[in-house]
């Protein structure tokens, strides 16, 4: 019995020491790893780890919740890199309203499209049911002065602003805002504008624009409907994804125009493509990419 005993007393202490051993190699691991964890990763233990492990047991200790963070991390968020193709089209009329206003918004609509549209001015209860409805289907409306004459918005940088600004109150009364984007009747380096102002005028102009707190966008890729009274609508087309190739940020001039029949034939097509090239379609505001031909 006394034998028995002596052996019992010795397997019961053995097994003490295993024990103990066990338990402090567990916690030489942990405190290992946990000052393996990057310092960057402090002060985001437990919004991260609710995240990366939604399944553990409350009450964990942050020496282990650290380990599983680093374990999981993969840098932070707004550190990201843009997705890859992100390619974007911006549509943009000039010129209207016009009898074409409603089929291009037929069709914009048609294919899922949003666009922008820089008006002109006119009272008629036509032009201003035409400004509504391009608001109203979620479209962008920009300033392209009231008058689109070149001899009057051209003599100063101070006419230019009043023909805008002619404009700005009109839409503001008919659907109830003011434009803070803006596109020059013939872009911001026509050489009409010598005539009336000289030939500095376009930097006096683009200068004076920018201090009144507008955007103003030319364009990078041309449909050329405006380059024939009815240019062919192949034409359009091919015009326009030539100049899209290669680029990520496309506007897209294109005329809403009465007469212009072939701009609304390639209309359709064009969207098509240009999605079938990887492109999707915005509308532009006053932060949006501007390609600008003359800088002030």
């Amino acid at each position: 019995m006394g034998d028995q005993k002596r052996r019992a007393g010795i397997y019961l202490i053995g097994l003490m020491i295993s024990v103990s051993v066990a338990g402090c190699g567990t916690d030489q691991i942990h405190t290992e790893q946990a000052a393996q964890v990057p310092k960057q990763l402090s002060g985001k233990i437990v919004s991260e780890v609710s995240e990366v492990s939604p399944s553990a047991p409350a009450g964990d200790d942050k020496e282990i919740t650290a380990v599983e963070t680093r374990r999981f991390y993969s840098g932070p968020p707004h550190h990201s890199p843009p997705p890859v193709g992100n390619k974007i089209a911006y549509l943009t009329f000039d010129d209207g309203p016009s009898n074409s206003t409603r089929k291009i918004l037929h069709i914009l609509k048609t294919n899922g499209v949003t666009a922008t549209f820089f008006v002109i001015g006119t009272e008629t209860s036509e032009g201003k049911s035409l400004y509504k409805e391009i608001a109203a289907e979620g479209h962008a409306l920009g300033n392209h002065t009231y008058s689109h004459d070149y001899n009057r918005i051209y003599k100063s940088p101070e006419a230019f602003i009043k023909d805008a600004s002619r404009l700005d109150r009109l839409l503001e009364e008919t659907v109830g805002f003011r434009p803070e984007i803006l596109r020059f009747p013939g872009g911001s380096n026509n050489q009409v504008s010598r005539k009336s102002g000289g030939r500095g005028v376009m930097s006096k102009v683009t200068a004076k624009v920018k201090e009144q707190g507008y955007q103003y966008f030319d364009w990078n890729v041309s449909s050329t409907d405006a380059a024939a009274p009815v240019q062919d609508k192949d034409m359009i087309i091919d015009s326009v994804l030539s100049a899209s190739k290669g680029k990520k940020r496309i506007i897209v001039l294109m005329h809403d125009n009465t007469y212009k029949t072939t701009t609304l034939e390639a209309l359709p097509v064009v969207i098509r493509k240009l999605k079938a090239a990887g492109f999707r379609f915005d509308k532009l505001q006053k932060s949006s990419f501007t390609f600008q031909f003359l800088e002030p």
